[in-house]
């Protein structure tokens, strides 16, 4: 490990490690300004992740009774929407997704017609009361996905509505005050000096508003009960039912050196993957700004926060890092290709991003990229001569090209058989789906 990367490392670790101070501070400004305690909210109606979010926004605010603030917002800049036109498709794919596992409704089955969205945002122009804004977004989201021209000519009826032509300028001024409050999507909760990006981080906003209110609720976000499998049919002759053979499908799964995610992903996956009847097919790609996307400050350091987050939740190590852009995932990936079982390549994977993302280990240095190889029980000469070979440019390439065919551009992303999703979140919802042993 060289210095460079010590220092830099345990320098990262403390200002990850930075939650509490930062919480203590945002309070006591609070105090001092002498505002009140409140959510705020910043919805992209066209987003099915906003319609989730704000269905569990109202229920937070009457839970702890604290308000919530309401901010339109366009969707999210090209320096952070590096895959513009996936995204809508795969967003409503993951909001079915989420809510067939959790208690929140999503009736779209595809993306949001934009003159009809146009019109929904004209609504949510004029000034309301927060509560009430909130609520005529929830029911102008719902005409929105269900495409009920009816039910949204009544609602701007009821609610009134501003002229077509103010929708772009209101949405881009909501969205530039969002990025000056220090974030870059909507689909967010912010509580004091903390960001919640989606349904699935609400829980820990939910944990701090219990201890700040001393307010006691069940929770906003509660999971649905497993729909258990239907049994297979009788025989015709009353004999068991023999099940036809079928082969065996891999669980592909794209993933960076680069990407905290898929580091929490493999962590969580190498430990239960004795109990499915399934092979791992890890397909490594670039980094993301190798691939020709931006990662401005903004979403960098929300990123490394909320997987740090994740990690301590998860007891997973992580915060002492070295960031292996350009040589150390190049050296990663190499030696990865050159292995020639499922097992080696899982068990290399892991301990690399293990090095990378917890022991500031800077794959760039032979050093460190030995002390990786030999505790992955992997021979350190066969891993160096593996290093001239670049052919692991043509695998990468192909990796990137079957994960846009499917839909998807960020990792980790999952494929089995013909399902196919996005994050170390969604690796439960591919977990239900492989036959176990």
């Amino acid at each position: 490990m060289t210095v460079r990367s010590r220092l830099r490392g345990a320098a990262i670790s403390a200002f990850l490690d930075s939650d509490r101070l930062r919480h203590t501070l945002a309070d006591a400004r609070r105090r001092v300004t002498g505002a009140e305690r409140a959510v705020d909210f910043y919805c992209d109606l066209g987003s099915p992740a906003s319609y989730l979010l704000g269905q569990l926004a109202q229920r937070l605010a009457a839970a702890y009774q604290v308000p919530v603030r309401f901010h339109l917002v366009s969707g999210p800049a090209g320096d952070v929407d590096p895959a513009p036109t996936l995204r809508p498709g795969h967003a409503v794919r993951d909001a079915l997704d989420v809510a067939a596992r959790y208690d929140v409704e999503f009736p779209g089955k595809k993306p949001a017609e934009p003159g009809f969205l146009k019109r929904a945002q004209q609504v949510l122009l004029k000034p309301r009361p927060d509560d009430v804004q909130l609520a005529a977004a929830l029911e102008l989201a719902h005409a929105v996905w269900t495409n009920d021209q009816k039910a949204l000519t009544a609602l701007m009826g009821r609610y009134g509505h501003e002229d077509q032509m103010s929708v772009p300028p209101a949405l881009a001024t909501g969205y530039g005050r969002l990025r000056k409050a220090g974030f870059y999507q909507g689909d967010a909760l912010h509580y004091g000096g903390d960001w919640y990006l989606g349904v699935e981080r609400v829980h820990y906003l939910e944990a701090r508003l219990a201890a700040d209110t001393g307010r006691t609720a069940p929770p906003v976000l509660a999971r649905r009960p497993a729909i258990p499998a239907a049994p297979p049919a009788p025989a015709a002759d009353g004999a068991a039912p023999v099940a036809a053979p079928t082969p065996a499908k891999p669980l592909e799964l794209w993933f960076s050196f680069r990407s905290p995610y898929s580091y929490l992903a493999l962590a969580q996956l190498a430990p239960v993957l004795g109990q499915y009847d399934v092979e791992v097919r890890l397909r490594p790609v670039l980094p993301l700004v190798e691939r020709g996307a931006q990662m401005p400050w903004v979403k960098r350091q929300y990123l490394a926060r909320d997987a740090h987050r994740e990690a301590d939740r998860l007891g997973i190590p992580f915060g002492r890092l070295a960031d292996p852009l350009g040589a150390g995932a190049q050296h990663a990936i190499a030696i990865l290709r050159s292995l020639p079982t499922p097992d080696q390549r899982l068990r290399f994977a892991l301990t690399a991003l293990r090095g990378i993302w917890a022991e500031a280990l800077d794959l760039a240095d032979y050093v460190d990229l030995r002390t990786v190889v030999e505790r992955a029980d992997l021979d350190w000469a066969a891993a160096r001569a593996a290093l001239a070979d670049d052919g692991w440019r043509t695998e990468v390439a192909d990796a990137a090209a079957d994960l846009n065919a499917a839909g998807l551009w960020g990792v980790p992303s999952f494929r089995y058989g013909d399902y196919a999703t996005w994050g170390q979140d969604r690796l439960p919802y591919v977990l239900d789906r492989l036959p176990r042993r």
